[in-house]
């Protein structure tokens, strides 16, 4: 059953079950909509409740789309909506915005001109007029577009013209898909029906190649076999339940017990939200955790966590994140294989406070800060005058007013995925990511003395084919070679604000497979672990601590 299944479910008998803030982000997030909700029986009282909070947030968002003033910005305000209280005014003015395009193309009207009028108003009041103008442009166009939709609109728009050609095109992508669709089932039976119904189709000898040596499963174990993370563990309980393979030749591979924790494995709750204080917690030392979208970054400060739990070593205080710290602390305890967790919320920063004890059971004080991935693209976005959504520009701008909070001490872990530095997100890599947000830093300032140290953490080195000994000195090495720029310019602030301690470390939590399970080891996680209470200062007497 999905997400949205057991959600509308709860919905029959009122909904009681699920916290109107959960619903909230339900919504928000598109996993179902608040018409469905009310549909399914959510009861009056949390229908008003969520009504109430989707008007606040609509004139958030109506405001927001006014202040752009965009065609994109209304469209954008028409798909995001919930209650629609402004549509017509926000229709109102996609017409003017197509209006005004219609009369720029025409002074003077070229083939490009009359282009960007059909590339951005595809249903503008003008599109007619504009596609007799443009002579043979609609077949350019709904090639470019390489559609089954778009061709079979040409041929009924166009009765005629290039049929023969838009034929041929249909079959071509029907071919594709079909194969497509075979590829991921990857069974005998689907390759069999591909071969049926397109006996002369492009992958036709491939498929049947498959058919011939029953590579369908066989393909699927091998990939297993030289990657355990080549699937995710709910793909391989599809592939299981779709027949393809079974699982003894899964335990084949893992073995026990790491199979049946993939049999069991149900997909981890999304982290909470919560609401970043205005300034953090005075007379303790403040931990910033930087890492790109995907970087691993919570899933490293979970099991720093957790360890700490293990240990006996970490009294969670109050603060914003305690929820948040809770559940981070939870997550590698009790079973030695765990589900790794959600990564951040976009727009998210968690303040988490806490006592961490020292082999004398001093108390030292540290405030946790973990950073949204999304930062990195709100600082990029900003430094090439693109457009960054309100909330995100806030986040970042709380993020700065705490850096540039001198009263306590800081230390800023970085966090980077061993071999991933060519990983891109929107067309951008790692490396490029991390070049403008530490450029970004070197402008705010934000090295200064209160700084005590500065950390990258190389995460996922158990890929490394060498020793662990030897890791410490790849992890370093993999920094050097593939982030220079972002390295370089982090060494040179870290001697301007005279800061002693500037080091690559080399960090696994353990055997990761199936992309979102793990063998817990807490070796490098307790060097972390180290690393803090050996740089911040212990409280000296627990009774000054509970004065502060």
């Amino acid at each position: 059953m999905t997400q949205k299944e057991k959600i509308l479910n709860a919905c029959k008998s009122g909904g009681i079950s699920i916290p109107n803030d959960s619903l909230l982000n339900y919504i928000r997030n598109g996993i179902v909509t608040f018409q469905e909700l009310q549909e399914a029986g959510l009861n009056e009282g949390k229908i008003n409740a969520i009504t109430q909070k989707l008007i606040e947030e609509e004139s958030a968002l109506w405001s927001s789309t006014l202040m752009l003033n965009s065609c994109e910005a209304f469209r954008d305000y028409l798909s995001t909506s919930q209650l629609n209280l402004h549509t017509h005014e926000a229709l109102a003015k996609i017409r003017e915005f197509d209006e005004c395009k219609w009369i720029a193309v025409q002074n003077p009207i070229s083939k490009e001109s009359l282009n960007t009028y059909l590339n951005e108003f595809p249903d503008g009041n003008h599109i007619v007029e504009c596609r007799s103008l443009l002579e043979d442009i609609p077949w350019l166009e709904t090639k470019r577009k390489n559609t089954i939709e778009a061709y079979h609109k040409y041929i009924e728009q166009n009765p005629g013209k290039h049929n023969g050609e838009a034929h041929a095109a249909i079959l071509a992508i029907k071919d594709d898909n079909a194969w497509e669709n075979a590829c991921v089932l990857a069974t005998t039976s689907a390759f069999r029906d591909y071969t049926n119904q397109f006996p002369n189709g492009k992958h036709f000898a491939e498929a049947q190649a498959r058919l011939n040596s029953g590579a369908a499963g066989e393909q699927f174990l091998i990939a297993l076999k030289n990657d355990p993370n080549a699937y995710m563990a709910f793909d391989i309980q599809q592939r299981v339940g779709n027949g393809v393979v079974s699982w003894s030749e899964i335990e084949s591979i893992f073995g026990f017990e790491k199979t049946n924790a993939i049999r069991n494995f149900q997909i981890p709750s999304q982290l909470p939200n919560a609401i970043a204080p205005d300034e953090l917690q005075p007379n303790s030392t403040e931990v910033y955790f930087w890492g790109t979208p995907g970087s691993g970054k919570t899933c490293a400060l979970g099991t720093i966590i957790s360890n700490a739990k293990r240990r006996g070593i970490i009294e969670p205080l109050q603060c914003e994140g305690l929820h948040y710290l809770n559940l981070l602390s939870n997550i590698f305890l009790g079973n030695d294989i765990c589900t790794l967790p959600d990564s951040t919320q976009v727009d998210n920063i968690q303040e988490m406070v806490m006592n961490l004890f020292d082999d004398k059971k001093k108390p030292h004080k540290l405030t946790l800060v973990d950073l949204a991935g999304e930062l990195f693209r709100t600082v990029y976005r900003n430094d090439n005058n693109l457009p960054v959504a309100p909330v995100k520009k806030a986040a970042l701008e709380k993020a700065v007013s705490y850096l540039k909070d001198r009263r306590n001490q800081k230390i800023h872990f970085f966090v980077v995925e061993y071999g991933a530095h060519d990983k891109k997100w929107e067309g951008l890599s790692m490396s490029d990511y991390l070049n403008h947000m530490i450029q970004f830093l070197k402008r705010e300032k934000v090295f200064t003395k209160s700084t005590v140290g500065v950390y990258v953490l190389v995460t996922k080195c158990d890929k490394m084919e060498c020793d662990v000994n030897d890791r410490p000195r790849l992890a370093y090495e993999y920094v050097k070679q593939y982030l220079p720029d972002f390295w370089n310019i982090l060494d040179r602030s870290r001697n301007a604000a005279a800061i002693k301690d500037l080091k690559t470390l080399a960090f696994s939590i353990g055997d990761v497979f199936a992309q979102q399970l793990c063998a817990f080891d807490g070796a490098d996680t307790n060097k972390v672990i180290d690393k803090l209470l050996t740089k911040t200062p212990a409280i000296k007497r627990y009774t000054d601590w509970l004065r502060n």
